[in-house]
């Protein structure tokens, strides 16, 4: 009986033990570039069911973030081949989607409150630099593990009152996330937009031989203001940029 009560006793400290080794497995990072898959569900902004039935329900792309420390700079990764538009036509009409453009780049400077981005509009490039965006975020009760980090639960809304989801650890010292997302006490590896609207999820973390020179502010392309910016994209497009991707939709 002594040695079964021994064994229960010391059952809490050895699951203890373990939890804290399974957190503790992958390496604390404060500089290095995350690889993350963008999957935007299409129907969910498409409701024309002919325009539906011409393109697949899920656009997956991917792009990284090169960080050091809370200083970033996320890209898009262009494929082999860099095709934007996608296509169908049944005979009565074409439908395209533009997924943005392929040398967007966002640089974000929480400490000075500054972000400057790289836009592509067509044949054109843009550089705005504006007020980097902050996230009113509440710190939730949850936990899981993405890549070997232990990650916490945090959910804020978006300017559109869109409910946003963020997995974060922080074994990555950076305050950073995809797009215009940050400002949590850890790197987001797993970004949930509208209820699966869109999903950022990383599936790479790098960190050996980072180069963190090239974490630095875009600069190809005419500087204009986020105000110019925002009233050219309404004024030409119809649409209001926020914290994801610009999505366009054209029919012919």
């Amino acid at each position: 009986m002594q040695k079964l009560f021994l064994f229960a006793a010391l059952l809490p400290a050895v699951q203890t033990l373990t939890a804290q080794n399974a957190t503790t497995s992958a390496p604390v990072l404060k500089e290095g570039r995350v690889i993350y898959e963008r999957k935007i569900d299409m129907y969910r902004r498409l409701e024309d069911e002919s325009a539906r039935a011409m393109i697949p329900q899920y656009n997956t792309s991917k792009a990284e973030l090169d960080f050091t420390g809370d200083i970033s700079i996320y890209k898009n990764i262009k494929e082999e081949e860099d095709i934007r538009d996608h296509a169908g036509d049944d005979g009565n009409g074409r439908v395209l989607i533009k997924m943005g453009g392929a040398d967007d780049q966002t640089y974000k400077e929480p400490a000075t409150g500054k972000m400057i981005q790289q836009k592509e509009l067509g044949p054109r490039k843009y550089i705005i630099e504006d007020t980097l965006p902050k996230s009113n975020w509440h710190l939730d009760e949850g936990a899981r593990t993405i890549r070997g980090y232990a990650c916490k639960k945090a959910s804020t809304t978006n300017r559109q009152g869109m409910p946003i989801t963020a997995w974060y650890t922080e074994n990555i010292q950076s305050s950073s996330g995809p797009e215009l997302f940050g400002g949590l006490p850890g790197l987001i590896l797993e970004l949930n937009v509208n209820d699966g609207e869109i999903v950022y999820f990383a599936i790479d973390i790098l960190s050996k031989d980072f180069d963190k020179t090239i974490v630095k502010a875009p600069s190809e392309g005419k500087k204009i203001s986020g105000a110019e910016y925002r009233k050219m994209m309404e004024e030409q497009f119809g649409v209001k940029p926020g914290g994801g991707p610009t999505i366009r939709i054209i029919r012919n």
